[in-house]
């Protein structure tokens, strides 16, 4: 904010274009930095982040806005500036009375002392929405995993071939029942490349505790070739041991892919298997267009 602040006092009007573009250039910011964008990707980090400074700077009377995308900095601003903090954050502009209208944060610290220990200031809301749905994903991952290693080993081959399904392999469930497990030397179930079943890929699932270990890869490349393929997944609820990766890498008439349980969990919360959507929530956003149009 107080980059922005500084733009600001250099000129008497900006665009909000013109406040990203001069900003990013006082900072020094790379085409990389300016492209970045938020975990869901949403919305560019940069644009995000300048918008709410924007936004907050205007809420502290530090702002004036003469006409609509146009942004001047106030008396206030000004007086600001000629003796500016060492940064501008959240907590600096709970000293103005109006921000603190907006932010609605006088009475909320009053209430709950400890809400301040929750909402990280140095993110905006979308930020700290994603953060908070990061971290939920994170919990949700581990009990995921806790529950999918309780399951016998039928049901966690089957697991395994119903996550490939959701994952678009194959046509449906149906396409791969009663594959025989465990009689062809380590091939657990075969699912479809594709909807034609031109291409078929061998799965292995390996419900374990320990690093899944070289020999356990090099076996079921003895089995893919036994069948005369050359596509397999070995899905683990537990980790491989780098010599296994190791060996995967040399590989050039085969292509194994390891999924390891955290991997796993991951791709079971992508594509809705073994969980359920508890609460959907809707960011919105100003329709200028719609304004324009009852300016017109």
């Amino acid at each position: 904010m107080l980059p922005l602040l500084k733009v600001m006092g250099s000129r008497n009007e900006m665009t909000t274009k013109q406040m990203r573009d001069e900003v990013a250039q006082n900072l020094g910011l790379s085409i990389e930095a300016l492209s970045e964008r938020l975990p869901s990707g949403t919305q560019n980090a940069f644009d995000n982040r300048i918008g709410w400074a924007r936004t907050y700077l205007f809420k502290a009377g530090l702002l004036d806005r003469p006409r609509r995308a146009t942004y001047a900095i106030s008396e206030t601003g000004k007086k600001l500036l000629a003796n500016p903090p060492a940064e501008i954050d959240v907590d600096f502009l709970k000293s103005y009375q109006q921000f603190n209208q907006f932010f609605g944060s006088s009475k909320s610290d009053k209430e709950s002392p400890a809400s301040t220990d929750v909402i990280d200031h140095e993110l905006t809301p979308e930020e700290q929405i994603e953060k908070g749905v990061r971290q939920i994903q994170r919990e949700l991952q581990v009990e995921v995993l806790d529950r999918v290693k309780q399951l016998p080993p039928e049901g966690f081959e089957q697991l395994v071939l119903c996550l490939l399904v959701g994952m678009g392999y194959g046509g449906s469930m149906a396409d791969v029942q009663g594959v025989a497990r465990g009689a062809d030397g380590g091939i657990d179930g075969v699912v479809n490349q594709d909807h034609l079943g031109l291409d078929r890929i061998y799965i292995q699932a390996k419900r374990w505790e320990g690093s899944v270990g070289r020999p356990v890869i090099q076996g079921f490349v003895g089995a893919l070739a036994g069948v005369g393929a050359s596509k397999g997944v070995i899905m683990s609820t537990s980790t491989f041991a780098q010599p296994a990766q190791d060996y995967v890498r040399t590989l050039t008439d085969k292509r194994i892919v390891l999924v390891d349980g955290q991997r796993m969990s991951e791709l079971m919360l992508k594509h809705g298997i073994g969980v359920s959507s508890k609460q959907t929530f809707v960011i919105q956003r100003m329709d200028e267009d719609f304004f324009l149009e009852m300016e017109s």
